[in-house]
């Protein structure tokens, strides 16, 4: 009787880990996509080969599509702020798969009137590789800053946490490694339906 006891226990503990593992989607896991949410906002994300589809639905009523390198490297958004394209003029590809240490310069033309004559690049070094929790589901990380330059001057500077069994910047740390640092990140996951 006492085994039976044991066993029941044991299965009640177990069952619901397996159902908690398996709604912890990746790309692999779920081709149709998967969302991720936190206060304000949802984004469903598509891939496609490299290229990362996110439609972003905020709070407000506001939407945002983006299509990303890797689900890292924004190459187009359009959304209620306007549109943004950039023309990368180097091969995007050599930055993986990413190891800790990795670095690399990229050159870009952002298709704009205005920015279209500038020298523009993107700065990714991957400082550190972690796991990262959203919801019950547990992701591999990589820190990786991200620095935007024109004409050699600063212009944007972040660090993305990057899921790459997720091709999705999972979080964003700003100010990091100062009194001011601030993390935003998605805080549940679920497959797309």
């Amino acid at each position: 009787m006492f085994i039976y006891l044991l066993i029941i226990f044991a299965a009640v503990l177990i069952v619901p880990n397996i159902a908690f593992a398996a709604e912890c989607p990746s790309v692999k896991s779920h081709k149709s996509g998967f969302v991720l949410s936190h206060s304000g906002v949802q984004s469903e994300f598509k891939t496609s080969g490299p290229v990362v589809s996110v439609q972003h639905g905020f709070a407000d009523g506001g939407k945002q599509k983006a299509f990303l390198y890797q689900g890292l490297i924004e190459i187009f958004r359009s959304g209620n702020d306007g549109n943004y394209n950039q023309y990368f003029t180097s091969n995007l590809n050599d930055f993986w798969p990413l190891r800790v240490g990795a670095r690399r310069t990229f050159e870009f033309i952002p298709l704009d009137a205005d920015a279209f004559k500038e020298k523009w690049t993107l700065d990714l070094a991957v400082t550190k590789r972690r796991a990262f929790s959203i919801g019950y589901c547990s992701y591999d990380v990589f820190n990786v800053l991200y620095d935007v330059r024109r004409n050699g001057e600063e212009v944007e500077r972040w660090t993305a946490v990057y899921a790459p069994d997720l091709l999705a910047t999972v979080a964003k740390i700003y100010d990091e490694g100062t009194s001011n640092e601030e993390t935003v990140s998605y805080t549940a996951i679920k497959p797309l339906k």
